[in-house]
């Protein structure tokens, strides 16, 4: 696969956005990977509710090609020559090192950016029922006199 495939940053979008472009060179496909921003990967993140944060370049690249290749799909032209692309791991292996720097300068600004997890503790207080009623009618008591 790696000798029929280029992969290269793309840069120049009107949008200012970055992309990776993966060509197929035998069958003049190709593939558009948008890369997420931090604040996508924490909206994302949270949205389906994933258990631990992104660890590494390589996870962030992983879901952005599969975000990709589910919108590509839908082009005919794609899904007729799609097969080439499905392979990911060999994607990131064959792309040059400027798309990785960018991954993991992605990867350090989501990890600036991501929520710091917080851990919350249940409180179970000892008094009974009745206590707790005679120390709030005592409260209002002294508030209201």
């Amino acid at each position: 696969m790696a000798e029929h495939i280029q992969v290269l940053l793309h840069t120049k979008d009107p949008s200012n956005r970055m992309y990776i472009l993966a060509l197929a060179l035998t069958t003049h496909t190709f593939f558009k990977i948008k890369v997420s921003s931090p604040e996508e990967i924490i909206e994302r993140s949270i949205k389906r509710n994933y258990k631990s944060p992104l660890k590494n370049a390589y996870m962030i690249f992983m879901t952005d090609c599969s975000e990709a290749f589910k919108d590509a799909k839908s082009e005919k032209k794609f899904r007729q020559n799609s097969e080439c692309f499905k392979d990911f791991p060999s994607l990131w292996k064959i792309s040059p090192q400027e798309v990785k720097d960018v991954y993991e300068q992605v990867l350090a600004s989501y990890r600036k950016l991501k929520p710091i997890s917080q851990n919350f503790f249940e409180f179970h207080p000892q008094n009974n029922a009745n206590e707790s009623q005679e120390n709030t009618a005592d409260q209002a008591t002294r508030i209201n006199c």
